[in-house]
């Protein structure tokens, strides 16, 4: 081990300015702008914003329409329902779809529909996909919002409000909430459990601040978010040819040059996959969903007739989820090829610079949101950076091809 650091320093104080720029010029171009730019970016932002922006209570109240589309959710339907009820919104209906669940869903909802708390809709037969579930809720709904809550998902009491105030602005058409884990399906919160609050962490709490702060907003988030029934009417209703239909709908949204906005504020708590067999079939159907929705809409790429932010948001996707993950197996590829003698040595460099951005990440991100309980995170980065995210590159290449091959995914 010593003999290994001491060649480590060695190789470390030979390297040239040229060197360093042909190792790591994919960390210093893509990892270092894109990783500390957005946190920065956003608490200059919310740091001005605080002091320019005092904002009062909104008389907002119109009437809403909560839907709850369910497949098989004995477990959780019953605690997602109490929320719904529970959340203090006056002016609001709750519908719970059954859509030909095969366990005690219907049953367990049937308590709640008994006394007219809920509106109880029933398939004998699944539709296949969550948008069918969602489609049929919205032939129910009466409200002018309306709200799509997973059935897996807990709104705190202040949610409703937090949310719904977003759309008092004429502008805006939807708005996502801050959607956190509170525990695994299973009950557990075990390691796997506590790296998805990680991720979901510096998700909402970074990425999706900086794309509403950019008005480049691309998934209203199916777990927890707010539409204008005026515009899903103009839409039609869900289209049922992608598993990832609240991706699919934000750029339908985004075409029509609406306005779309993260209400961090407005916070639900999910359940997650605790065992990696669930969460590797989560990540597939989710990317696969992902391809397949970019794939529907490639108009956009073509840029004329659409906004500028739209366009920049679809380029960006596609750079950082398709392109940037070729591109790194092809830095490592190269790395074998011109440094085969001290790979070894780039690879614990590489590692130690990831850890660098990344605790300043996490800090940056605490810093945002005002939790110092956040800090925890700091003890899972040599976790997510040596095995995490590489695992979940190596699962994401494995749903492109998935998709490639047309393979069928349903909920």
């Amino acid at each position: 081990m010593v003999m290994f650091w001491d060649g480590f320093l060695q190789w470390l104080s030979s390297l040239t300015f040229w060197d360093f720029l042909l190792i790591f010029w994919l960390f210093i171009i893509i990892d270092v702008t894109s990783s500390l730019g957005k946190p920065i970016f956003v608490l200059i932002y919310s740091h001005f914003a605080r002091h320019n922006n005092k904002k009062t209570a909104s008389p907002f109240k119109t009437r809403i329409s909560i839907i709850i589309p369910a497949h098989n959710e004995e477990k959780v339907i019953s605690k997602a329902i109490e929320s719904a009820l529970n959340a203090d919104y006056p002016n609001k209906e709750v519908i719970v779809v059954d859509d030909g669940s095969t366990d005690e869903t219907y049953l367990l909802a049937s308590f709640f529909a008994s006394n007219h708390s809920i509106k109880l809709l029933h398939r004998d037969y699944s539709s296949g996909t969550k948008s069918g579930a969602l489609n049929y809720g919205l032939l129910f709904a009466t409200g002018e919002i309306v709200v799509t809550v997973d059935a897996d998902t807990m709104i705190e009491p202040d949610a409703l409000n937090k949310l719904v105030d977003h759309l008092s602005d004429p502008d805006v058409c939807a708005a996502s909430g801050n959607v956190r884990i509170l525990r695994g399906d299973s009950g557990k919160r075990n390691l796997l459990v506590r790296i998805q609050e990680y991720e979901y962490f510096l998700a909402f709490e970074l990425g999706r601040r900086f794309n509403s702060i950019m008005e480049t907003m691309m998934i209203i988030s199916g777990a927890f978010g707010a539409f204008r029934r005026a515009e899903l009417n103009t839409l039609g209703e869900y289209d049922k040819d992608t598993i990832t239909e609240d991706f699919d709908l934000t750029i339908k949204l985004r075409k029509l040059r609406k306005k779309i906005v993260y209400a961090p504020e407005a916070v639900s708590w999910t359940y997650a996959p605790d065992s990696w067999r669930s969460w590797r079939n989560q990540r597939i159907r989710w990317t696969k969903g992902e391809a397949e929705t970019l794939w529907k809409h490639k108009n956009v790429f073509q840029i004329r007739g659409f906004d500028a932010r739209s366009v920049i948001s679809i380029y960006d996707m596609l750079f950082s989820d398709v392109i940037l993950l070729v591109l790194r197996v092809a830095w490592v590829f190269s790395l074998i090829f011109i440094f085969p003698n001290s790979l070894l040595y780039v690879l614990v460099f590489s590692f130690v610079l990831y850890l660098l951005i990344e605790v300043i990440v996490v800090v940056l991100a605490t810093v945002i949101s005002k939790d110092k309980t956040r800090l925890k995170y700091l003890l899972l980065i040599p976790i997510m950076v040596l095995f995490y995210r590489p695992y979940y590159s190596l699962v994401r290449f494995i749903a492109y091809v998935k998709w490639v091959m047309k393979k069928k995914t349903s909920w």
